[in-house]
């Protein structure tokens, strides 16, 4: 699997594939995911134990991502523009969000701060925003966040806000935040 994982990405790099083929290759890799997780997904195993386990939940995922065609999304997808005007390649996995992430929740869990929910919620929240607008705004300093922020207050709503209107896209409902931290009661 990691072998086609790692196709996959030099595939995306191809600067020689148009979409044509890179629908081709896409199809073929597909095709090896078959090959290799097909018999194990076709047995429609019951729970097992342990790994067996493990790898069985594993094939059924990636079986259920190739045939929802969402597994190789990552090579066909054209670089993406963002709000700073940096174009970069589609990500085949969520790595880089994790890094940026990483260090707060490190801070977190080994009890160097945030002692209560309140504090853990409320570092996230800065820190989701912070990371977001070093991706949005075209220079990351002081001086542009704070000026971006009173810009928020003016306007009443957020650049976050103006780009999902841009995509025509709905806010989410409920905060995945929600999830991870809830809200303090009381």
């Amino acid at each position: 699997m990691l072998e086609i994982y790692r196709e996959a990405c030099r595939v995306q790099r191809d600067g020689r594939l148009g979409d044509g083929g890179r629908a081709r290759k896409v199809a073929e890799l597909d095709d090896e995911i078959l090959e290799l997780c097909g018999p194990l997904w076709a047995a429609d195993l019951p729970p097992l134990e342990g790994l067996d386990n493990d790898y069985r939940l594993l094939t059924n995922e990636v079986m259920r991502l190739m045939l929802a065609q969402e597994l190789f999304t990552f090579v066909a997808a054209k670089p993406v523009k963002q709000p700073n005007g940096e174009t970069q390649r589609v990500g085949a996995t969520n790595n880089e969000s994790e890094r940026t992430l990483r260090a707060p929740a490190e801070a977190r869990k080994t009890g160097r701060t945030n002692k209560t929910l309140t504090g853990a919620r409320r570092q996230t929240i800065l820190t989701s925003v912070l990371q977001s607008l070093r991706l949005y705004l075209p220079t990351f300093t002081l001086t542009t966040v704070l000026a971006e922020i009173q810009h928020w207050m003016e306007q009443g709503r957020s650049c976050f806000t103006k780009h999902l209107e841009k995509l025509k896209l709905d806010p989410p409902e409920h905060s995945v935040l929600d999830r991870v931290l809830p809200q303090p009661s009381g």
